[in-house]
């Protein structure tokens, strides 16, 4: 039993060990707070730039060719430019708007002078003296036209008078008249006569009629008893004298119609006769009524003129000084708003506004400067120039692709040339910092500035990548043509943050950056934001971890 129990217990203690799961294996690592460096890496080469090919960036006409073939020139030196007189004229424009934004911060932040409020406070008073003088005119001219309304009515109260009472005469001799009229109308033997030759015409006669006798009546009725005044008399001796008018012409036509009216049965001569007589009678009568009224009309015109005029240049005066008081009122306001605004002096955010302009006028000079810049051709490096391919006056599109403006050969010839990937060639920009470590020199570094950016991509091995030249400060005697190595730049720098390795970060389905880290012996996911991407694949994180914290970068099964 003993011997077996030796046997068994180790043998089933085997199994246990090798049939049981293994435990997943982890992969960590902690967030660490340091400065972090972006960086664009790439093999580089050292090649021969002994000729140099120049040429501007855009197409232009050529202004000026400053250098001559043979001609040694300096790092920096202006060889040629195209006509840019606009641009320079951009930049001057663009400094003096500067200037002037740079100094109104500038007041602004050493507030308003005593002589400036004394200025403002002049101006207000000079708003105040207007609007009173516009007030003066005002009363003045309202008070000239209440008056001259009194003195109308009390002169002009005889002719109103008679006015009224000749409208009352003259609408009742005319309603006499239509009535007489309408019993011509209503003949019988007319109207037989009428009906069988022209029954249109004499049922729009007809019409016309009652329509006269009913504006006149309407007249007499609401005519009032005595008019308020020689305005209203006018305007009733008018309207009556144009009802009068028509009703003239509505009797001139029943007189034509008559006249020519084609006797049939019983309305004989004799009857076409008398009807014409009393036509003629009434119309007679009418038309006295419309001389009379006419002759009225004219006499209350004649008498009311110079009031009518002085009146309304009473009224004129009074809608001017109104317009006036508006205009003062709201100018003495705007003012006085601006003496309290100096009294008080520059809010803060007036000067971060002000501020905020002299920042935008700096771009735009900066903006300026660059367009002229692209117009102008300078020696990236000191050397001499050996072909001047270009003639003042003549249009740089002209040249083929494959052509240069200007060739020279280099003082220092020696630069190193690396190809980027597409999706790193937005990072570089020229002037940038970089290095390389030549295989020739293993435990040495070598510095050097980004010079040159190719505008196109070339193919690599199947690849499109475009390619950046750096040069070394100074010459090294020790270089040769063709000698590689590690080559980087330095594309962008983060000061004390928070990075992590970017393997670590995943993207779930909303599109939000994720990362598993180990809390409390747990794994969670948490969301965080990531700033710039550094060297050896680390990222920033601006939110979401914290210095010290455990990431998990790979769990194996």
């Amino acid at each position: 039993m003993t011997v077996l129990t030796v046997i068994i217990v180790p043998f089933l203690l085997l199994l246990i060990w090798i049939f049981a799961p293994e435990s997943p294996e982890v992969v960590m690592a902690t967030a660490e707070r340091s400065d972090l460096v972006q960086t664009v890496e790439a093999v580089g080469t050292v090649i021969s730039e002994k000729d140099l090919k120049l040429r501007f960036p855009l197409t232009g006409v050529v202004g000026k060719v400053l250098i001559e073939e043979g001609d040694s020139v300096e790092e920096n030196q202006e060889l040629a430019h195209l006509r840019n007189g606009a641009l320079k004229a951009d930049v001057t424009a663009a400094q003096a708007s500067l200037s002037s934004q740079s100094a109104q911060l500038k007041e602004l932040k050493e507030g308003t002078r005593p002589e400036d409020i004394l200025i403002q406070e002049a101006e207000v008073e000079n708003k105040k003296a207007a609007l009173e003088s516009a007030y003066a005119t005002f009363n003045g001219a309202k008070e000239k036209l209440e008056k001259l309304n009194m003195e109308a009515k009390i002169s002009l109260s005889g002719y109103v008078s008679t006015a009224s009472s000749e409208t009352s005469e003259q609408l009742t001799e005319i309603r006499s008249a239509l009535r007489k009229i309408e019993d011509v109308l209503e003949d019988s033997a007319l109207n037989r006569a009428a009906t069988y030759n022209e029954p249109t015409d004499f049922e729009m006669l007809t019409r016309k009629k009652a329509n006269a006798i009913h504006q006149i009546e309407q007249m007499i009725k609401l005519l009032p008893s005595n008019f308020k005044d020689y305005k209203e008399a006018i305007s009733k001796l008018r309207e009556v004298r144009d009802t009068t008018a028509e009703a003239s012409q509505t009797i001139s036509k029943m007189y034509s119609f008559v006249a020519n009216m084609k006797l049939y049965h019983n309305y004989d001569f004799s009857d076409r006769e008398t009807h014409k007589t009393t036509l003629t009678t009434q119309s007679n009568t009418v038309q006295d009524a419309l001389s009379s009224l006419d002759s009225t009309l004219k006499t209350m015109r004649d008498a009311s003129a110079d009031y009518d005029t002085q009146i309304a240049s009473a009224q004129s005066t009074i809608e001017t000084s109104q317009a006036d008081i508006q205009t003062y009122e709201a100018s003495l306001r705007k003012q006085e708003a601006e003496l309290a605004k100096k009294r008080a002096g520059a809010r803060p955010t007036e000067i971060q506004a002000q501020q905020a302009r002299v920042n935008q006028a700096y771009a735009e000079l900066n903006r300026a400067k660059a367009k002229l810049e692209d117009t102008i051709i300078r020696a990236p490096i000191a050397g001499a120039i050996t072909k001047v391919n270009l003639k003042e006056g003549e249009f740089t599109g002209g040249l083929d692709l494959n052509e240069f403006a200007l060739s020279m050969l280099g003082a220092s010839p020696y630069r190193v040339e690396m190809f980027v990937a597409e999706i790193d060639i937005p990072k570089v920009k020229l002037s940038q910092s970089g290095s390389i470590d030549l295989d020739a020199f293993p435990n040495e570094e070598f510095v050097m500035k980004v010079s040159e950016i190719d505008p196109t991509a070339t193919d690599k091995d199947g690849v499109s990548k475009y390619r950046v030249k750096l040069d070394f400060p100074e010459q090294d005697m020790r270089l040769k043509i063709g000698m590689t190595g590690d080559a980087e730049i330095y594309t962008d720098f983060r000061k004390d943050v928070v990075h992590i390795p970017g393997r670590a970060v995943f993207t779930d389905e909303k599109g939000d950056e994720i990362v598993k880290i180990l809390k409390d012996n747990k794994v969670i996911e948490r969301k965080i934001k990531t700033g710039m991407e550094g060297e050896g694949g680390d990222v920033e994180v601006i939110e979401g971890i914290n210095e010290g914290e455990t990431i998990i970068l790979l769990i194996k099964d």
